[in-house]
């Protein structure tokens, strides 16, 4: 499995790619995660974590497209690449922009190709006003569509995605799994986090405290 995200950090993919591991794990399969020098390792029965060599420069990356990315996708490639070429998997399961060189990969090394489609990489260009220039917008749609078409499987996170992929008409299979948090999962809060919380909350005695809660883009 192919996260190019910090993980782990308590945001949106990498929530998804934890119950991704969790739900793989639990099913007896097991799972060589490639992600960011960044994060926290979760530990999940049957999954290994290999992460790319550490940028000092590169502390943190932002939610969505970015200079630091462009780096740390380079290495996600690299190392993917390595572990393939030594070891011998089934199936190979990419998240996000990790899709573009996995469906090469995937080629070259004669492996299924499951894509999980958390966005779509042309409207987040738009959407975090990356770029609006119309060329290198069209580029990408194009490469999704490659993408799409080149996958065994796509999994997509919301009804938007998935009428999104509908619409390219492909015969690719495609199943939506939706992010849906039932409760607070105590095993990915760092110990002590909620007694601190709980603390600081208390010191506000009866002021307002304003919650944000994500942006809801689907």
């Amino acid at each position: 499995m192919i996260a190019p995200q910090p993980f782990f950090e308590p945001r949106g993919t990498p929530f998804s790619v934890l119950g991704r591991l969790r739900a793989l794990s639990e099913l007896g399969h097991e799972v060589d995660l490639v992600t960011y020098h960044i994060g926290r390792d979760v530990p999940v029965p049957n999954v290994r974590i290999f992460r790319t060599p550490r940028i000092g420069f590169i502390k943190s990356v932002k939610i969505g497209p970015s200079v630091p990315k462009l780096f740390l996708d380079v290495l996600v490639f690299a190392k993917t690449f390595q572990m393939l070429w030594n070891s011998k998997y089934d199936l190979l399961h990419t998240h996000e922009e990790a899709s573009f060189f996995g469906v090469l990969l995937a080629k070259l090394f004669r492996l299924p190709h499951i894509y999980d489609m958390h966005s779509s990489p042309p409207q987040q260009l738009k959407n975090f006003e990356v770029t609006g220039f119309g060329p290198l917008v069209r580029l990408f749609e194009w490469i999704e569509r490659r993408v799409v078409g080149s996958s065994n499987v796509v999994i997509t996170i919301c009804p938007a995605l998935q009428d999104h992929v509908d619409q390219m008409q492909s015969a690719v299979p495609h199943v939506m799994i939706e992010n849906v948090g039932s409760e607070i999962d105590l095993n990915v809060v760092p110990q002590g986090r909620m007694e601190e919380i709980s603390r600081e909350l208390s010191a506000l005695g009866n002021r307002r405290i304003v919650l944000y809660a994500g942006t809801f883009e689907a």
